[in-house]
């Protein structure tokens, strides 16, 4: 919440007979249940939870039938004694599912005496999936056709209730020889569909847009959600589809209106001053909102900030939009990386002398990738567990207003492991104002300091004593000459590759090369990429003997390796370097190739996921699956294949209109 902006209390009406209430806990007592009362709409989400002394007699006469739509969750757990919802709930008709929890708009676990769903007004759950688990009691499952609720019920888990052949399920009409449910079918398995031996589930024409109908089947205004008490009539809506706007159900918020939460039309006034509406006997905290395309929302999405507090609008921001972290800030562990996690400009100092923890460059990315600016100086001094500085990946300038001994803006001393500064090639730096020293570096090579000074447009500046040429790149192999690929051969799990050879003046210092390789969705890999001296390292690493040495009148042989196992229609990065003896007594001069980037061949795709059939007419069957986990290479089509099946005679002899099940289930052959 921005400064200075005012606090205010609201009660929220949407329309002249609804109340609208917030997001509902309720737990323990049984007598919490009242704060329900006269809400028509929960604008949040319903928990009703840890009722552990209730029992069954608690519930009886208790009904809460003004309430017809929650818009995010229902979620109900360990309410004991509690066998249906047909009475406490008569009239809930819609679920929004604009907030989900955990990916489910309709949650009921460790029911223990629930018997039955009973939602008998239940008609839609607009977004989210539906979770009934471990209910031991719990009957009237398999009479739901869920298809009839969800847009999609692949993602439903109704699991460990009770076993559907003890429930013995019976819906209105069965037991006097005449159904009066209506009938589909789900895997195979014709029957009528109800919530329980009193409520069947009812279900729109299918002309009925949206499946929207009137208590009389009749089909509801193209904008209503769930039904209406009036057909062809935007303002006797249930809930609406898209938006509400006072009491009518519209497509988009008329001009000076606002989306707020997903559902409902609010003026410009509300969303700057929360102004107090119809009901202040029921009121709840809100914030100063904002507005962004054309909804009224608590804060800027990210890429978005506020400039003008008159008229609330987000503006996008040039770049990464600010955020200021001040004071001298030692990064010693990843703990105290994560402090200035996000902040894009310190004001002030920053000493780097972490020297050990585990995945630390990719953690100390995480926390300090944003940074682009430094005002003062930044020090690495003993990291003993950084083998590069990419970590700062959007560090772009180090002002120097600040120095360290008045004198250096970047500092760096006796980093042990420090084989890199950035890739200089996509990294551009500036510091404005100091001079850089590096002493006892012994991995960093000279190169990569000159390449530095030239960048950061410190070269002038430095002085000879800033910067040690004999103790900085002592321990490494610093003039590496380029190793090209001769071959690159793919399969669908391998490649194949040849570059040419490589021979020290002295062919005993060459003990090998390494194969580095990894995943890489995209071109944008650096060789010291998720690596530091405490053993991590996102790269794969292979090592290769080195071939034969040339002789008279026998060529000199490719070095190769094959890459293997790998996965189908992947993209990987890889690159060759030497391993090289280190001699006190001459400097040992190295190899490697650039990264290149190769991809794998197609393969045969895994097997499609979670097939579901139903019909709903007597010449249609409905074939619904999940993408296979694996898809291996672009996936352009499916092939279905259907065959008939003879069918049982005893079938042709059933009776269905006196009857729901066969005495003789028909079994596929």
């Amino acid at each position: 919440r921005r400064r200075g902006s005012p606090r205010c209390k609201v009660a929220a009406i949407a329309g002249n007979d609804t109340n609208l209430c917030q997001s509902k806990d309720i737990r323990n007592n049984v007598t919490n249940l009242q704060s329900l009362e006269n809400c028509t709409i929960i604008e949040g989400h319903l928990k009703i939870l840890l009722m552990f002394k209730t029992k069954t007699e608690d519930f009886r006469g208790l009904s809460y039938p003004k309430l017809r739509v929650v818009t995010d969750y229902v979620l109900l757990f360990r309410v004991y004694g509690l066998e249906t919802l047909t009475d406490l709930f008569p009239n809930l008709t819609v679920i929004r599912g604009n907030n989900l929890f955990f990916n489910y708009a309709l949650v009921l676990y460790e029911m223990l005496q629930l018997k039955e769903v009973g939602l008998h007004s239940l008609m839609n759950i607009t977004r989210g999936a539906v979770r009934i688990e471990k209910n031991p009691d719990l009957c009237y499952l398999a009479t739901l056709d869920w298809s009839k609720v969800l847009d999609s019920v692949e993602d439903n888990f109704i699991v460990a209730n009770k076993n559907e052949r003890e429930c013995g399920d019976v819906c209105p009409g069965t037991a006097q020889g005449q159904t009066v449910c209506p009938q589909s079918t789900i895997n195979g398995h014709f029957r009528g569909r109800c919530w329980s031996q009193n409520h069947c589930q009812r279900m729109c024409l299918d002309k009925c847009k949206h499946s929207a109908c009137s208590l009389q089947g009749q089909c509801c205004h193209d904008q209503c959600l769930g039904g209406c008490s009036e057909p062809a009539n935007a303002s006797s809506c249930v809930a609406c589809r898209n938006l509400q706007h006072g009491n009518t159900c519209v497509e988009k918020c008329p001009p000076g209106y606002y989306v707020f939460r997903g559902w409902r039309c609010v003026s410009f006034n509300f969303c700057q001053v929360c102004a107090s509406l119809l009901n202040q006997d029921r009121e709840s905290s809100c914030y100063e909102y904002v507005i962004h395309n054309g909804a009224c929302i608590q804060e800027c999405p990210s890429g978005y900030t506020t400039i003008n507090s008159t008229t609330l609008t987000c503006s996008p921001c040039a770049g990464l939009c600010p955020k200021l972290c001040v004071g001298n800030k030692t990064i010693d562990s990843v703990t105290s990386a994560q402090a200035l996690r996000g902040c894009t400009v310190l004001h002030g100092n920053m000493i780097i002398k972490i020297r050990g923890g585990n995945n630390i460059a990719a953690e100390l990315e995480s926390s300090l990738g944003q940074l682009e600016e430094i005002t003062g100086y930044l020090m690495v001094r003993r990291a003993y567990a950084l083998v590069s500085l990419s970590f700062l990946r959007k560090l772009r300038i180090i002002r120097g207003e600040h120095l360290e001994g008045d004198i250096h803006a970047f500092y760096a001393l006796d980093n042990q492991n420090l084989r890199e500064l950035w890739d200089w090639s996509k990294h551009n730096l500036t510091i404005q104002r100091g001079r850089m020293f590096f002493h006892y570096n012994s991995k960093l090579c000279m190169s990569e300091i000159r390449k530095m000074e030239e960048v950061t447009g410190t070269k002038e500046r430095n002085k000879k004593t800033d910067i040690a040429v004999r103790n900085n790149g002592d321990q490494a192999s610093c003039e590496t000459k380029l190793l090209k690929f001769t071959v690159i051969k793919t399969t669908f799990n391998m490649i194949m590759l040849k570059w040419e050879p490589f021979w020290p003046l002295d062919f005993r210092d060459l003990l090998g090369f390494m194969v580095l390789y990894k995943e890489a969705p995209y071109k944008n890999v650096t060789e010291f990429d998720g690596q530091d001296a405490c053993g991590s390292n996102s790269w794969a690493i292979a090592d290769v003997d080195p071939p034969s040495r040339p002789t008279d009148g026998k060529k000199a042989e490719d070095p190769g390796h094959l890459i293997r196992p790998l996965k189908p229609w992947t993209q990987y990065a890889i690159m060759v370097k030497t391993q090289l003896s280190a001699s006190d007594e001459h400097q040992v001069h190295g190899a490697k190739s650039e990264i290149i980037y190769v991809r794998t061949n197609a393969s045969k795709p895994s097997v499609p996921l979670d097939p579901i059939s139903s019909s709903n007419s007597s010449s249609q069957i409905i074939l619904k699956w999940k993408p296979p986990t694996s898809p291996n290479g672009n996936i352009t089509h499916y092939r279905v294949i259907c065959r008939k099946q003879a069918e049982d005679s005893d079938l042709s002899k059933f009776d269905y209109c006196l009857q729901e099940n066969p005495a003789r289930l028909w079994k596929p052959t």
